[in-house]
């Protein structure tokens, strides 16, 4: 996929779009869930996310073609994000979503260093850890 469809995607449904703000992810199934997880009722999500000046806009992937989901997003405005940033491990890295609400438990966003159908998402990746901020293990 290339970064340009991420941008006319979030142009057709009026969300900001810059070069440079999106990336591929993989959500991390919660603690909560990690039994539906191994019975894969709640199994792991490909993601396009976006970061723009007041919010997130998640696009899911499809599963079988890695393309986005047309009219399917998610929208997290940054007021309701108590921390965002990205954990670095020594392979892939991890970006956090913790929310202000305490029922809203924190998310987990596995990150490639490269992804070989996009590789702007690596440049992309530098960009953002650098923007957001790294935490180290």
């Amino acid at each position: 996929m290339e970064e340009e469809t991420v941008l006319n995607f979030l142009k057709r449904h009026g969300l900001e779009s810059k070069q440079g703000q999106s990336i591929l992810a993989e959500k991390i199934p919660s603690k909560e869930n990690w039994l539906a997880s191994i019975f894969k009722k709640d199994k792991e999500k490909f993601f396009c996310i976006n970061f723009s000046e007041h919010e997130l806009v998640l696009m899911p992937l499809d599963e079988k073609d890695n393309t986005l989901k047309e009219g399917i997003y998610n929208q997290i405005p940054l007021s309701e994000i108590k921390e965002l940033y990205f954990d670095e491990p020594a392979a892939d890295n991890k970006l956090i979503v913790e929310y202000e609400a305490a029922t809203k438990p924190t998310e987990h966003y596995l990150i490639p260093q490269e992804n070989a159908a996009s590789p702007w998402h690596s440049k992309n990746l530098m960009h953002l850890m650098e923007q957001i901020g790294v935490k180290k293990n």
